[in-house]
């Protein structure tokens, strides 16, 4: 069973690797994560093409593959729990629809966070079986959309972001915190800091010229 701080909203597990670190500015932008596919699978379907020689990259590594005129886009990937996760530097295709509809076909589960704190709402995306399920802004909860546009609504109101937001508007890094937090719990998910951050994953190309 995990165990979760409430008393805080810092969005962690007790062994600190959950997502709410995500909201740290100028950490990481985009971010996409796959259950029912594996970290290759994963890029693959981003756009990485096959038969690529396997590398470790760090992300100051993965930003300066960016100065070649040849390379758009590079994903450093992993593997947290469930979920695979890409982390993506450059033109990032798991931002966008057509990305997160061809990570999530055949059955797969696909989520994305777009962070953008310097410029919020920072956004918040899943999608089911190629499906938009669920979006929303994160700070901006009560405007949702998808087929499922509700579907969080319980795990919010769990951690007392909805309804309304009004015990949080004075303290919106909070309400942010604890709107991670409702995401985390109700997913499963986690992403482990240290590795993406400071440490050296497998890196692939996924927008070349």
């Amino acid at each position: 069973m995990r165990e979760v701080d409430h008393s805080n909203g810092a969005g962690a597990l007790a062994d600190g690797s959950g997502i709410g670190w995500l909201l740290e500015p100028y950490v990481v932008d985009c971010v996409t994560l796959a259950r029912g596919v594996d970290p290759v699978d994963l890029v693959s379907r981003l756009g990485a093409r096959s038969g690529q020689e396997l590398r470790l990259s760090s992300a100051g590594e993965a930003l300066d593959l960016l100065t070649d005129p040849g390379i758009d886009g590079v994903a450093r990937v992993g593997r947290a729990g469930d979920w695979a996760f890409a982390v993506e530097y450059g033109d990032a295709a798991g931002c966008t629809e057509a990305g997160l509809r061809a990570v999530s076909r055949d059955g797969a589960e696909a989520i994305n966070f777009l962070m953008t704190p310097w410029n919020p709402p920072s956004m918040f995306a899943y999608y089911k079986d190629g499906i938009h399920i669920c979006s929303f802004g994160i700070g901006e909860e009560t405007r949702r959309w998808g087929r499922e546009s509700d579907l969080l609504v319980p795990a919010l109101k769990k951690v007392g972001v909805l309804p309304g937001r009004q015990a949080y508007d004075a303290d919106r890094q909070r309400g942010q915190r604890l709107s991670m937090m409702a995401i985390e719990e109700h997913f499963g998910l986690r992403l482990p800091k240290r590795d993406i951050v400071t440490g050296r994953l497998p890196l692939f190309r996924v927008r070349e010229r």
